[in-house]
């Protein structure tokens, strides 16, 4: 299974545990909160979902392209200069399924994306599934 697979699996379970929860224990009745507060929220946890998803897919091709090229975590510091001194970046390493979520920016991962993405075109390496 590929990691976008796995991903899209994972975010669209976690999206109908979200609906199913919502029809069982009612929080989401159009009846106590309104159609369009509703729909709001029934859209939002779609959009929530596919965050998860782009995000942990892009934290993983970062890994693989890190560890194929052969990084480690002071490298792409050193890609990613002008971040905040609070957003980290990805330790090949030591991959940690949480750390997407809270530690990692999205736009230290898209940063890394586009320049590991460069480089192991150039290095002949196999592109992220």
């Amino acid at each position: 299974m590929t990691q976008h697979r796995k991903w899209q699996l994972i975010s669209i379970l976690a999206y109908v545990a979200f609906i199913v929860l919502a029809i069982v224990f009612k929080f989401l009745d159009p009846a106590k909160i309104g159609l369009s507060w509703t729909i709001f929220w029934v859209v939002f946890g779609a959009g929530i979902a596919y965050y998860f998803y782009f995000k942990n897919v892009s934290y993983q091709e970062v890994i693989y392209y890190a560890r194929a090229l052969h990084l480690d975590q002071a490298a792409l510091e050193a890609l990613v200069p002008d971040r905040k001194k609070t957003a980290e970046v990805p330790n090949p390493d030591r991959p940690n399924m949480f750390s997407p979520l809270a530690q990692v920016p999205i736009g230290v991962l898209n940063t890394l994306t586009d320049e590991l993405a460069k480089q192991a075109k150039a290095a002949g390496i196999a592109k992220f599934d």
